[in-house]
């Protein structure tokens, strides 16, 4: 959690540190006119050093940057709304205890005879790198703690100082209304939040009193002495940053030349020599807190003298033109840049695609190569009816033996109510249907994923009602689930920031990357006449009853953060048709026809989707044939970082989709850990793996960070 918000801090604080370059070369060219205009333009930095939300605008000055280390972040699991491609869950262990446990099982395998054949081999050597600290891990590590340890000497600062003040006062004399006479040199200031109190020292003239107090009064009409006391405490939180004190100081300055116009322009011009005399022998006076209250003699005594020297009033009309400027650059400083998603889909936003055949049209050397099944397998007929590209084959002549007959196509048949996952979570979630149809949760409600209406950070430990009715269930670890009731509509609610819950049209960087600030917080109504449901890392994919599969949310990202190559869809869009079943999972999505054949989509940077190419893939693509049942989403526990034996295991369809457990406290901190495969069984029994640790060959794979290697292979191998 600190780690995190130091990140969130680092990520502020470089976007506010633009913001002040931006202001302080405003203040350049407005040195000629009121300090009003000026000390106006503090307010965007003081928002940007606050507000962690993100706010788009398309005529933003503020560009949309990479946020400070979150490719790091990300691949360790810390970034808000998504994680890595290899730290798919929370609290995995490092990649190097991981292979070393897989090549104790696959020595063990080799001593015995039995296991897995050469394609399951494991080589611990290739993540022994990754175990050596980054300088990205050694400065998180470190960097937080001296940086909350840095905001806590500020905020020990303030409340001592505060405390020796307050000692001060309080033998004050009451002079009239909330003035009081203190007793000592101290320069005149402003205390207090709710009623605030200003304090003069002893020994003014009457005219003095009446400058000094008139000055600390407009303080209060303009909420000074509430703005001075936030603004120093974005200072303690971004202490680090040099820039955050320049505007301190600066802002500081600002406001007390403001005041000082605003009392001249009030009292009449005749009073300057008079006003200035005040402000030059009260400098001398030891101030209360350098900054903290709003103090009389703070500042650039000579700048205020110097500036109310040269001060004219500006008139109407062009005072109201500077404020309407400045009102204008603050909106554009305040927000960011839209970020502009190139079109990847088709020309028309949810259109059908071809049929399932018909997507394959083209070039011969243009489709993908069928893995496992021989490339000179005839095709089956498509779901539509088309005819199959393949030439018929040649009859017998009279006389001449029957050469064998084509194997009848197949026609898969499945009872999706047996693939219908009734335990579904993570480390931060557990969502679980009993056996009366209701749909319960507990654990995080950040993103507003438990469903009550209500978002927070605190941990429910007690499992709350969710919803009635329900028979399917499925979570995603970037912070939202889904839900399938009797009557076939399908539910979502949490994380709306990444797409997957309809709720906006466009894709938005700072959404993504804030989606505690995009959220449902109540189940809504995704879609209706479903069957199946899966959610991806940031997308949905469903089965409707007549067979056709939909998906929307942000498909993939290809390349680190901030990429501009994002595959997004708002609404449902067709993918298939005559569909018997759909998968889930933390990198690719695959769809299996009642023809046997197998499409995949999605993240593929270790084969896992069974194309060569590790590039994302946004429509379907056919991968293999004379299949009977396909899993993405395989996951097992990892208390022990499973090894070799556990992934056998688990492509052998040995794994269940359900936890074994109905409450997070049974788990004991043992979650899923989600595989990068693509697995099938063919209809004679026989089992096939694609992706990550399957092959012999090493190779190097990009990750969110870097590139790391992994031995991996797109073609299907036997997995017996």
């Amino acid at each position: 959690m600190l780690e995190q918000i130091f990140l969130k801090v680092l990520d502020m604080s470089r976007t506010a540190g633009m913001i002040i370059v931006v202001v302080c070369i405003a203040r350049i060219f407005l040195r000629r006119f009121p300090k009003c205009i000026s000390y106006m333009l503090w307010s965007v930095v003081l928002f940007r050093l606050l507000c962690p939300a993100t706010l788009e605008l398309g005529i933003s000055l503020v560009p949309s940057l990479e946020p400070v280390l979150y490719e790091y972040a990300a691949e360790k699991g810390g970034a808000p709304a998504e994680q890595a491609d290899k730290a798919a869950v929370a609290d995995t262990g490092s990649r190097a205890k991981e292979s070393q446990g897989k090549a104790e099982g696959q020595e063990k395998q080799e001593k015995s005879g039995s296991g897995p054949t050469a394609p399951m081999e494991s080589l611990p050597e290739r993540d022994a790198r990754a175990a050596e600290p980054s300088w990205q891990e050694m400065f998180l590590l470190y960097g937080k703690y001296v940086w909350i340890s840095g905001a806590g000497i500020m905020l020990l600062y303030f409340l001592v100082s505060t405390a020796r003040i307050r000692s001060r006062v309080a033998a004050s004399i009451p002079l009239k209304e909330n003035i009081y006479i203190v007793d000592g040199r101290m320069s005149p200031f402003v205390m207090g939040i709710i009623r605030p109190k200003i304090y003069l020292p002893e020994g003014l003239s009457g005219k003095e009193q009446e400058y000094i107090v008139l000055h600390e009064r407009l303080h209060i009409r303009r909420l000074d002495h509430i703005v001075r006391p936030v603004a120093f405490a974005a200072l303690c939180v971004h202490w680090f940053n040099p820039l955050v004190w320049a505007a301190f100081v600066l802002s500081g300055r600002d406001m007390e030349m403001s005041c000082d116009e605003a009392v001249v322009k009030r009292l009449g011009e005749g009073i300057r020599a008079d006003y200035s005399a005040s402000l030059l022998a009260l400098s001398a006076q030891r101030p209360a807190i350098r900054g903290i209250p709003v103090d009389f003699g703070e500042g650039d005594t000579k700048g205020r003298i110097r500036n109310l020297a040269s001060f004219r009033k500006t008139g109407k009309g062009a005072l109201a033109v500077l404020a309407a400027g400045a009102v204008i650059l603050i909106v554009c400083l305040a927000t960011t840049h839209k970020t502009l998603v190139p079109d990847t889909g088709d020309s028309e936003a949810g259109t059908e695609v071809a049929a399932n055949r018909g997507m394959q049209d083209g070039p011969e050397a243009d489709r993908p190569e069928l893995v496992g099944t021989g490339a000179d397998a005839p095709e089956a007929e498509g779901p539509d009816g088309l005819e199959s590209d393949a030439p018929e084959p040649d009859r017998p002549e009279p006389g001449k033996p029957d050469e064998p007959e084509a194997p009848e196509p197949l026609n898969v048949s499945l009872d999706i109510r047996e693939h219908y996952a009734t335990h579904k979570g993570g480390p931060h979630n557990l969502f679980y249907i009993d056996g009366d149809n209701v749909l319960w949760g507990n654990g995080g409600n950040e993103y507003g994923q438990l469903g009550q209406g209500t978002q927070g950070y605190e941990f429910h430990d007690e499992m709350v009602k969710i919803a009635e009715g329900a028979v399917h269930v499925d979570y995603s670890q970037n912070g939202f689930a889904i839900f399938l009731t009797e009557d076939h509509k399908l539910y979502g609610m949490g994380n709306a920031g990444c797409g997957a819950l309809q709720q906006y049209e466009e894709f938005d960087w700072g959404r993504y990357t804030n989606g505690e600030h995009y959220t449902v917080t109540e189940p809504i109504l995704l879609m209706e006449d479903v069957t199946y449901a899966c959610c991806g890392r940031t997308d949905v994919v469903c089965l409707t009853t007549d067979g056709t599969v939909w998906t929307w949310g942000t498909v993939y990202f290809e390349g680190a953060y901030y990429s501009m190559n994002v595959y997004y869809l708002q609404n449902p869009k067709k993918i298939l048709e005559d569909a018997v079943l759909v998968t889930g999972g933390w990198f690719n999505h695959a769809a299996l026809l009642r023809d046997g054949t197998v499409w995949t989509w999605g993240y593929n940077m270790s084969g896992n989707c069974g194309v060569e190419d590790p590039a994302p893939i946004g429509e379907p693509t056919m991968v293999a044939e004379d299949v009977v049942m396909v899993w993405t989403d395989l996951e097992v526990g990892y208390d022990l970082e499973p090894g070799t034996e556990d992934a056998v295991m688990t492509w052998l369809g040995k794994q269940k989709y359900n936890m074994e457990y109905g409450d997070m406290a049974e788990s004991e901190g043992v979650f899923p850990r989600y595989f990068n495969n693509t697995v099938i069984q063919k209809s004679d029994g026989s089992y096939w793996a694609c992706g990550e640790d399957v092959g012999t060959e090493e190779k190097s794979v990009r990750g969110q960070e870097a590139y790391y290697t992994v031995i991996c292979t797109h073609e299907f191998q036997p997995c017996n």
